[in-house]
């Protein structure tokens, strides 16, 4: 499979994937996200994910096709079972799922843009704005694919920089996936970076020192419960407000 060396996935599978290198990946992420993903409004990454995603509908698009290509010697899966599951699962990336994924999860479509309310929230005069993690450190669970890609989508929603490490020879559909972001918006891709590496957990967490959360589809509890005590105390999710009433400045006003 002949790909662009967009991403760290692309090298020879004889290199090596230092601390180091993976370090300076992710100072470069977050540089990257400053300049091409913090100022995006939710509706214009809904449109990008949304126009990929119906892409990969098209039996012609080249990254589905080296996806069924490759995917049963890589993944385990029969072309029949990974043809249905990728229709499954990028059939629901749609303008108006996302809008009520986000409404369902936040209250309101608009929150993670900026400061709004629900009705009751009205009533109480507050007001609240969701933000994401600066910094989203993936740990993918094994050959399942539909979490990770998952993940990844949430990831640019919630407008955070990402590092998807996959167990050595599972990158295929990561990478096939970051590889058509890229080609639809190079710069939104510029913030996602996809990496194989043998290791267990302690390998993984001394390459993201600086990771403000780690994303483990399919940990178990114990495993869940070791990441939240690795994790930095701070966590703020949303921000509530409560508008303070403004004073009149009329003359009138004053001479009361």
């Amino acid at each position: 499979m002949n790909l662009p060396n967009y991403f760290l996935a692309d090298v020879p599978a004889d290199a090596t994937i230092s601390p180091t290198l993976v370090s300076e990946a992710c100072v470069t992420l977050k540089r990257n996200r400053e300049s091409y993903l913090l100022r995006r409004t939710t509706d214009q990454i809904i449109r990008t994910i949304s126009g990929v995603a119906a892409e990969w509908l098209n039996q012609g698009n080249r990254f589905r096709r080296l996806a069924l290509d490759h995917g049963p010697a890589v993944l385990g899966f029969s072309r029949e079972t990974l043809a249905r599951g990728l229709a499954g699962f990028f059939g629901q990336l749609t303008t108006e799922n996302f809008h009520a994924l986000i409404k369902q999860e936040l209250g309101d479509a608009r929150r993670l843009d900026h400061l709004a309310s629900t009705d009751v929230e009205q009533q109480g005069n507050r007001a609240a704005i969701a933000l994401g993690p600066e910094f989203l450190a993936h740990i993918a669970a094994g050959n399942i694919p539909n979490p990770t890609l998952m993940s990844m989508v949430l990831g640019l929603l919630t407008r955070s920089a990402q590092f998807v490490k996959c167990a050595k020879g599972t990158t295929l559909l990561p990478r096939l996936f970051a590889h058509s972001i890229y080609e639809y918006d190079p710069k939104l891709a510029a913030c996602i970076e996809i990496a194989e590496w043998q290791g267990g957990d302690h390998a993984s967490r001394r390459r993201f020192p600086s990771a403000r959360a780690r994303a483990r589809p399919g940990a178990s509890a114990r495993a869940r419960r070791r990441d939240r005590r690795a994790r930095p105390p701070r966590r703020a999710r949303a921000k509530a407000v409560r508008p303070r009433p403004r004073r009149s400045t009329s003359p009138s006003a004053r001479a009361a």
